[in-house]
């Protein structure tokens, strides 16, 4: 039986895990389709259904910061998030798919991974698993490797993955309350984009919750701690990806 050689890693196995990873939250834009708008204390109710969603998206995707938890459920594969991104390179979460979990921390230009054996065995083999599983490697987020990352390391690029499509036509429902923050629900009407998102009518016109129930998607997400600082810890005892991999990394 071969042994994984931890002095030469190859890097595309991490690569090809981020990917899939990137990818995890857009299973949520066909289930609801584009949403996109908002809430404001004083009018976002007399607006119109498509100007709330494309309100509250913009308002959102415009926030220093954000955290987004929950799961959504597309074709057989299930994907958990739980997520504290900024605009500022500083983030930090797990997200598991089908059971396998993998962390993801961003500090400045450097992004920090570690995925559990669950993870490896999916998007790798048993050597990797053998090799790396609960493990933190590291390297410039710049480089092929991890660059993955960055398209839901922000705001900008969270919201765009959910709510990034050509969804509608929107209508709207009921107020209500989601934790002590005043609602509106906009309904996704169609079997395809079934699915209710909750907008902030007091204060900013943020995304509160989405919950998509089509053909295309079952699930839920919250979105909360809009412009709350976001302070990672530094891993201890990552391991550089780029020596691992025999210096390229890429």
């Amino acid at each position: 039986m071969s042994r994984p050689n931890p002095s030469k890693f190859d890097a595309r196995i991490l690569r090809r895990g981020s990917r899939s990873i990137a990818a995890a939250p857009i299973l949520v834009v066909v289930a609801f389709g584009s949403p996109a708008s908002a809430a404001a204390a004083n009018g976002i109710a007399s607006k119109s259904a498509a100007q709330v969603v494309s309100t509250a998206v913009k308002a959102s995707a415009a926030a220093s910061s954000l955290s987004v938890v929950g799961s959504v459920t597309q074709t057989g594969s299930t994907v958990s998030l739980n997520l504290s991104v900024s605009a500022s390179g500083m983030s930090e979460g797990t997200i598991t798919i089908n059971g396998g979990t993998a962390h993801v921390v961003e500090l400045g230009s450097v992004a920090y991974f570690k995925a559990d054996s669950a993870f490896w065995m999916e998007n790798g083999g048993k050597a990797e698993a053998q090799l790396l599983a609960g493990k933190w490697v590291y390297g410039p987020i710049s480089s092929s490797t991890f660059s993955s990352f960055k398209g839901f390391l922000s705001p900008h690029a969270v919201i765009g993955s959910f709510f990034g499509g050509n969804g509608g036509p929107f209508k709207k429902g009921r107020t209500s309350s989601i934790g002590g923050q005043a609602v509106l629900a906009i309904t996704g009407r169609g079997d395809a984009n079934n699915g209710t998102l909750y907008v902030a009518t007091t204060g900013k016109p943020y995304v509160v919750k989405l919950e998509a129930k089509g053909s295309s998607g079952r699930g839920q997400v919250t979105f909360s701690h809009y412009n709350t600082p976001v302070r990672p810890s530094k891993p201890t005892g990552a391991i550089n990806l780029q020596q691992l991999s025999g210096g390229g990394g890429s």
